[in-house]
């Protein structure tokens, strides 16, 4: 009688051994399967970009020659109050800004610093336009 007990828990023991490893198995792809649909199908509107990357200021180019600290479409990414599906930024009421996205990032560069992402901002008032690249955080 004890060894039939024996048997049987060790028949469980790789029953449920072999289930949690064909999960596993079959849980991996669709990890990786889930990276590329967020890619692919992400919603790439203007206010998902800003709000899921992290942006760094690459380029100023002034028509005035400041430098990029004085740059005034530096702060822009974080100082607007609304943002169009066109990609206009406004403050309070006022148009302030012009962004186009020029490459969407990518999810899949976690080893590096940069995930590909290029963005443009103009200043409407000062036509300084900044370049952005996403980073990795």
């Amino acid at each position: 009688m004890n060894k039939q007990k024996f048997n049987r828990k060790k028949y469980i023991i790789k029953k449920l051994f072999y289930i949690l490893l064909m999960a596993f198995i079959l849980f991996l792809p669709l990890k990786c399967t889930s990276k590329l649909a967020k890619h692919y199908l992400y919603d790439s509107s203007y206010q998902n970009i800003l709000v899921k990357f992290h942006w760094r200021l690459n380029i100023c180019d002034s028509p005035s020659e400041k430098s990029k600290e004085e740059c005034s479409c530096r702060n822009m990414i974080h100082n607007y109050k609304k943002i169009t599906n066109d990609g206009y930024l406004y403050s309070e009421t006022e148009l302030v800004g012009k962004m186009m996205i020029i490459h969407k990032p990518d999810f899949f560069n976690e080893k590096t610093t940069s995930t590909g992402g290029y963005m443009k901002i103009i200043d409407l008032k000062t036509r300084d336009i900044c370049l952005f690249g996403s980073v990795n955080i």
